[in-house]
């Protein structure tokens, strides 16, 4: 998996604990728009679907941002039910702490692990989320 791959789980995989908040308001997004132009102006039937609920229940399950943060999400939580207490406790500390004041020496002696340990945790995390979403 190349560097930028990695950034770019990890930025997901600190974003986790904001994951729901974000789907949400992407779904009101989606369901309330704001400043929605007329398509249609002097013309006749616009061909989209006339019944607003349906329309809005087909743009929500047809966004692909929506959608990329619900697959997002899904394979964080698959990989985090799979790590053990110290894992786990690996991944609080390191992403979810704020302010973020430890560094991995920091987090190594908290869990009883050692630097290089820590690493090869984080590596077989991002390994596991990339898998789950189709990047590695």
């Amino acid at each position: 998996m190349d560097k930028f791959t990695k950034q770019f789980i990890e930025k997901q995989l600190m974003d986790y604990p904001k994951m729901d908040e974000y789907i949400m308001h992407r779904r009101l997004e989606l369901k309330y728009p704001i400043g929605q132009e007329d398509e249609n102006i002097g013309g006749s039937s616009s061909g989209n679907i006339s019944n607003p609920t349906e329309r809005t229940v087909m743009t929500i399950h047809s966004d692909k941002r929506l959608t990329q943060l619900e697959k997002t999400k899904d394979a964080i939580e698959k990989v985090l039910d799979t790590l053990d207490t110290n894992a786990y406790a690996l991944v609080e500390l390191r992403y979810w702490t704020k302010p973020q004041t430890r560094t991995w020496v920091g987090v190594a002696k908290e869990i009883g692990y050692s630097e290089r340990q820590c690493y090869n945790v984080r590596d077989l995390i991002i390994e596991n989320i990339g898998k789950e979403l189709g990047m590695a």
